[in-house]
């Protein structure tokens, strides 16, 4: 008999056998050698005692409190503070762009995918340094840092989530803009604030002096 239909007629006679304390298992070999058990007597068979079952106790479940929060009371967003986005982006402006800003001001739109969380807060990072503009989490999936009293030429910039805590949740790609200011220094900009040339002291040219008489 092979050996896993033994195992199974086995352990269908143990289930049995569980079912009813006072059942006998017995045992013998058939004509061919084969082992057979079964609840009822046979000639030559042996009984076989069996051990008390061993029952395990579940665990307990867990309370609903000690879950995920689903009621919607607010923890939600202390679970959703650490979370990262699927998509976090500067759409505007483009990576290289030059744009002209006489005032210095500079917008800033970040796409984010799922929409800023409330328990999360968006700076900007310019030139390796954290901008005081920020923007709370409020739902929506674009965001606006309008930027003040940014100087001309070059700079580079990243916006960056953090968390309640002041962790760094994440950041987008780092950019490069190019700010075009008119300065005053630039040629055609500065006669009115050129101190007036002395004239000269002879506009006649001639002598002022007398062709005097002897």
């Amino acid at each position: 008999m092979p050996r896993s239909y033994l195992s199974l007629a086995l352990g269908a006679l143990l289930s049995l056998a569980s079912v009813s304390a006072l059942a006998q298992i017995y045992t013998w070999k058939d004509a061919d050698g084969n082992t057979i058990y079964s609840d009822r007597p046979h000639p030559n068979a042996k009984t076989i005692e069996l051990q008390p079952t061993n029952t395990v106790q579940p665990p307990p479940n867990p309370q609903a409190s000690q879950g995920s929060n689903t009621s919607g009371n607010g923890n939600d967003d202390e679970q959703s503070s650490g979370r990262s986005y699927r998509d976090l982006q500067i759409a505007s402006p483009a990576n290289d762009e030059a744009i002209r800003s006489n005032e210095g001001t500079l917008s800033v739109t970040v796409n984010t995918d799922p929409p800023l969380s409330s328990g999360h807060l968006m700076r900007v990072v310019m030139d390796g340094e954290l901008r005081e503009e920020a923007v709370a989490g409020n739902g929506q999936a674009t965001q606006t840092l309008n930027l003040n009293n940014v100087d001309r030429g070059s700079h580079t910039l990243a916006a960056v989530v953090y968390d309640a805590r002041g962790n760094v949740v994440q950041s987008t790609a780092a950019i490069t803009v190019h700010i075009q200011r008119t300065s005053v220094n630039q040629p055609g900009r500065t006669g009115s604030n050129q101190a007036p040339r002395p004239g000269n002291p002879n506009p006649g040219g001639g002598n002022s002096g007398g062709s005097g008489s002897n």
